[in-house]
């Protein structure tokens, strides 16, 4: 079974980053306020309905990739207990040895679940748009529009 390396163990250690008291200031500083959540930073947003954290998408799989193998290890673990219960009910039975030697090492084999890098596009799920808001759907004209904006706020 892996365990997690020095290195790994500090990328999960996340930091708290802004906080927002409400949606609407969070909506007034725009992109701009998501600018500094990333490589473990959470952004912490504040609503009439409950408290947020934001997260990037590399942190979200990795702690998303994270979660599934507890989920995983979880089930295995279980079927461990019950193979060693059965072999102190009956410690003289080869089968209920060799489940348990087995339960064991597969256990022990099963791989990391992998990470992704990066995500599908979103879609729009409705097309009641408000004619006022501009929406860009062309990820590469987003990644631009990002690009050019962070390049004016460094020269600022």
């Amino acid at each position: 079974m892996n365990s997690l390396t020095k290195k790994e163990h500090k990328e999960l250690g996340f930091k708290v980053g802004l906080t927002w008291r409400s949606f609407e200031k969070f909506r007034q500083e725009g992109a701009k306020a998501l600018e500094s959540i990333k490589d473990g930073i959470v952004g912490i947003l504040h609503t009439k309905t409950g408290q947020y954290r934001i997260l990037e998408e590399r942190d979200f799989q990795k702690l998303y990739g994270l979660a599934r193998d507890v989920d995983r290890l979880q089930g295995g673990l279980r079927i461990v207990v019950s193979a060693a219960r059965a072999l102190k009910k009956d410690p003289d039975n080869p089968d209920t040895m060799d489940v348990l030697l087995q339960s064991i090492t597969f256990l022990g084999s099963l791989p990391e679940l992998p990470t992704r890098e990066k995500f599908e596009p979103l879609l729009v799920e409705t097309t009641e748009l408000d004619e006022d808001d501009e929406v860009i759907l062309n990820s590469k004209e987003l990644e631009k529009l990002i690009k050019s904006e962070s390049l004016t706020q460094e020269k600022h």
